[in-house]
């Protein structure tokens, strides 16, 4: 039995369903959630959404109302919700990118992961990972086609915001002919792309546009001009009180300048803990360069957290990161 099939056959036997996804959640993470969830329930299934952190403000319009997707904290008794149901997990990554969310999941009454990252597979858990898609919504929406679901503007538009995340606007590597058939499939059933995209990316606090610029005078070269880097601290955060998620999605700006290979976004999340999301250009593997720290994602897109202090995380990454592209030797 096929991946697909066997995930299709659990949704289908099944009544009961609780679906997350990673922390700090993108909107290959949510989109892929809510589409899933919404054809479930349109099948006549108890689904609940529950995330570690909540759903960020840009991806918010998504949502069919505030409560749609909620945290541990706001349901009553988490135990007992999970308990009782799968867990489908969607878009993780690793799962300690779970946050909050895994100890309830591991009490669940077993595991669905369906993704496109690279996965060190668990025993017992049901996968569905096919890394050859642009996103996790590429399979969600094989798996709803397989459900005889139909597709309504109300799982389209969700599905539509994970692929345009997820390969970059349809730029990234990812994107194949069957991104874009998709695409015109979700278009077909009534997505405006013009209202998503200006949701997405055009609707930005005056305190995100202050912190972006904040963030771009940290920006850093090595020497050789193929690595570059910045940061977020928590003392530019309180300082022009913006929140941690305000900085999200800067990364991009390392690898858009001439010359840069691999680029690194340093966040501060405590003394002991930094989150780096990274990015390459060209055949640099950054999921596998990072790999060896536990972190992991995409050739080209990637993120790792560091249980160290910022300034260790910094120069831990971008001396190994100059010593492979920079080095003698290394490929130029």
């Amino acid at each position: 039995m096929s991946q697909l099939a066997e995930v299709v056959e659990r949704l289908n036997s099944s009544h009961k369903f609780v679906i997350t996804t990673h922390m700090s959640s993108d909107g290959d993470g949510i989109g892929s959630q809510l589409a899933l969830a919404r054809g479930l329930k349109s099948l006549g299934k108890d689904v609940a959404l529950v995330n570690p952190t909540k759903v960020p403000e840009n991806l918010r319009f998504l949502l069919r109302h505030p409560q749609e997707i909620v945290t541990p904290r706001d349901v009553a008794s988490p135990e007992e919700l999970f308990r009782s149901a799968w867990t489908v997990v969607v878009d993780m990554g690793a799962f300690e990118r779970l946050g909050a969310v895994l100890p309830f999941s591991r009490q669940s009454e077993g595991l669905v992961v369906v993704d496109h990252h690279r996965l060190d597979q668990e025993r017992g858990v049901v996968y569905l990972v096919d890394e050859g898609a642009c996103a996790t919504g590429e399979i969600v929406r094989k798996i709803l086609a397989q459900l005889k679901v139909a597709l309504t503007l109300e799982i389209a538009e969700p599905l539509y915001a994970a692929v345009l995340t997820d390969t970059g606007s349809f730029r990234y590597p990812s994107t194949t002919p069957r991104t874009h058939e998709l695409a015109a499939e979700l278009l077909a059933a009534g997505v405006e792309p013009q209202r998503v995209y200006s949701e997405i990316f055009e609707r930005q606090s005056a305190t995100r546009m202050k912190l972006t610029g904040a963030i771009l005078s940290t920006l850093r070269l090595s020497p050789g001009g193929k690595v570059a880097w910045m940061e977020v601290r928590h003392e530019m955060i309180r300082r022009l009180g913006a929140r941690m998620e305000d900085a999200d999605d800067l990364v991009n700006f390392t690898v858009q300048i001439d010359g840069v290979v691999a680029g690194f976004f340093f966040k501060e999340l405590g003394k002991r803990a930094t989150k780096v999301s990274c990015r390459s250009r060209g055949e640099f593997p950054i999921d596998r360069f990072v790999s060896q720290w536990g972190g992991g994602g995409h050739l080209n897109a990637a993120g790792v957290r560091l249980d160290m202090a910022i300034d260790e995380a910094e120069e831990l990454l971008i001396h190994e990161s100059v010593k492979a592209l920079e080095s003698d030797g290394a490929d130029r």
